[in-house]
């Protein structure tokens, strides 16, 4: 994974609580990107440092990367309160699966909520500028018209390229808008028809992509056309023991930290006041990276290669101990 020096060039006040960056070196080219991937930002907050993984909202065929942040979070707050136009900023990436490069289809449905519009709206241009008369449908879901990022931009694109259909669910709305409430699955029904024959490609929030999931099954769409963002990981396995707790030993200085069955390594230590670098917390970007001696669970293997695996290479994330534990990191 890349790590770079990149300077705001622009900042971009997307609505109430949404802001977009632009970004770019500070001498030669951006390293190659896929619309929907993601990268770490670098900041400081107090005195101590912080990082934060982010979708880049921008396509390959930009001249610089963009991020549209919404002011939610530690790390999210203090970006909206600090970074300036001029100002630089560290930057580890891009990494992600979550890609229409990765995940090809002809006629793809992309779904969002909230903030979770960042990949979609990338892969929409990006498809666009490869494949100008591509069939997509495209539904994002907002609390209200001011809550909309990217609307007037997506009307736009969707005016200029005829195989783009898109709607916005609303929950709320002037009386004259045509889809309000939260999506349902007569909604998807009437906006695509031809559901089971289209890949899904969904973002957002966890109760939405958990209400889409259980709408698409039950219209039919087989499994192994959906596609998810990888931001959230499924619920550890229920420790098959009847300890109440393990402990965490770190190697380096011997300290000993107490981890519950089913509690991730990055909690545990988090909890016992240690500094470990984590961003996307998700088993994505690998910035938490450990070594440990022992049994463990990870719900996530993404950037370990077999050798890491063998090695007893870990996400603090999104690993769980099973027993008593040793960890560097």
């Amino acid at each position: 994974m890349t790590s770079l020096t990149l300077t705001c060039i622009g900042r971009q006040q997307n609505t109430h609580d949404v802001v977009s960056w632009q970004l770019a070196p500070l001498s030669g080219g951006l390293p190659p990107v896929l619309a929907g991937q993601c990268i770490t930002l670098h900041t400081e907050i107090d005195g101590q440092p912080e990082c934060r993984a982010y979708t880049l909202s921008s396509s390959p065929q930009d001249a610089c990367w963009q991020v549209t942040i919404k002011d939610v979070g530690r790390v999210s707050h203090h970006l909206h309160q600090t970074l300036q136009v001029g100002d630089e900023t560290q930057v580890d990436g891009p990494f992600g699966d979550f890609n229409l490069t990765a995940l090809p289809c002809e006629r793809p449905l992309l779904l969002s909520a909230g903030s979770g519009i960042t990949p979609m709206w990338a892969m929409l241009r990006d498809e666009l500028a490869k494949r100008p008369d591509a069939d997509i449908r495209f539904i994002h879901s907002a609390r209200s018209p001011e809550d909309l990022i990217f609307a007037d931009e997506l009307a736009a694109l969707a005016a200029a390229h005829s195989g783009v259909r898109h709607a916005l669910i609303l929950e709320e709305a002037p009386t004259a808008h045509p889809w309000v409430g939260r999506l349902t699955p007569a909604m998807l029904a009437e906006l695509a028809p031809d559901l089971r024959g289209r890949h899904v490609y969904l973002c957002g929030p966890a109760p939405y992509m958990a209400a889409v999931r259980t709408m698409l099954t039950e219209l039919g769409l087989p499994p192994e056309q959906l596609h998810q963002e990888s931001f959230g990981l499924p619920p550890a396995e229920p420790a098959t023991t009847t300890s109440d707790h393990f402990w965490l030993t770190l190697k380096k200085s011997g300290k000993k930290v107490k981890i519950l069955p089913g509690q991730t390594l990055l909690a545990a230590l988090e909890v016992a006041g240690e500094t470990i670098m984590a961003a996307c917390r998700a088993g994505v970007c690998g910035s938490c990276r450990c070594t440990t001696t022992g049994d463990i669970e990870r719900q996530s293997v993404m950037t370990l290669s077999a050798q890491d695996l063998e090695s007893g290479v870990a996400l603090a994330c999104s690993c769980t101990a099973k027993g008593d534990i040793s960890l560097d990191y």
